[in-house]
């Protein structure tokens, strides 16, 4: 459906312009990062093509990489190591591309249009009704009925994410589109009936708890906490399945 990537840099503004501008151009997702756990973590969630490293800022820990290989226990997309010193590096790993940082403008949407876009999981329909029944038992439970319009639109995101993780960085760009051109309305709409069924049930539902644990906040700061629709949809993902 779309490629995706991640940068991680800690200090370099430039660096960071620059390759959200030609990630833009190229209609591609990118993840900005400041850590090494970040990192994990988007990685494994989104699986991204590409991961953009800026090793100026950040050491490359080259053996916890092939400790990370050897494994074969965890998704590792292409590593294109940005540094000011190519010639420091002298490892031969057809997964890391090595780039000069002096100029990596040019480089850049070279290796965005050669690397191959990552193939979705191809859901059975078997497990797409299993998927959207268990969302179903959840919003009753939550107080979001099919009277309400976006009822039908969080079960099919649900579906969508559920097919590929990486649409969450991207809701008003890929994920809604995608929906408005299936049912045959546009962005706003979506958005707008989404955002409303939860607040309306957010205000009515007799499950306060739940609403409590999808907006990460206290019931006692906030009585009546009202999830944003990101947060609301992938909440539900890490639920059902």
């Amino acid at each position: 459906m779309c490629k995706s990537a991640i940068l991680i840099s800690k200090k370099d503004y430039l660096l960071t312009e620059g390759i959200k501008y030609v990630c833009k151009q190229q209609k591609v997702n990118l993840t900005y990062c400041l850590t090494f756990p970040e990192l994990l973590y988007h990685s494994s969630n989104f699986k991204p093509e590409i991961i953009f490293y800026d090793e100026e800022s950040l050491n490359f820990p080259y053996e916890l990489y092939k400790d990370f290989v050897t494994s074969k226990l965890f998704y590792v997309p292409k590593i294109v190591l940005i540094t000011p010193n190519p010639s420091k590096f002298n490892f031969s790993e057809k997964n890391i591309k090595i780039v000069n940082k002096h100029n990596f403008c040019e480089e850049i949407p070279l290796i965005l249009n050669n690397v191959e876009e990552k193939h979705v999981n191809e859901l059975s329909p078997e497990y797409i009704e299993k998927i959207k029944d268990q969302t179903t038992k959840i919003l009753y439970d939550l107080g979001i009925t099919s009277k309400y319009l976006g009822y039908e639109y969080i079960k099919e995101l649900v579906v969508y994410v559920k097919t590929d993780k990486r649409l969450l960085q991207s809701f008003n760009k890929k994920l809604y589109p995608i929906l408005a051109m299936q049912v045959n309305t546009n962005v706003n709409n979506i958005e707008r009936n989404i955002r409303n069924a939860i607040a309306v049930a957010s205000e009515r539902s007799k499950n306060k708890r739940l609403f409590d644990e999808i907006s990460y906040r206290n019931s006692l700061i906030n009585p009546n906490p009202v999830p944003s629709n990101k947060q609301f949809i992938t909440w539900l993902v890490e639920q059902v399945g």
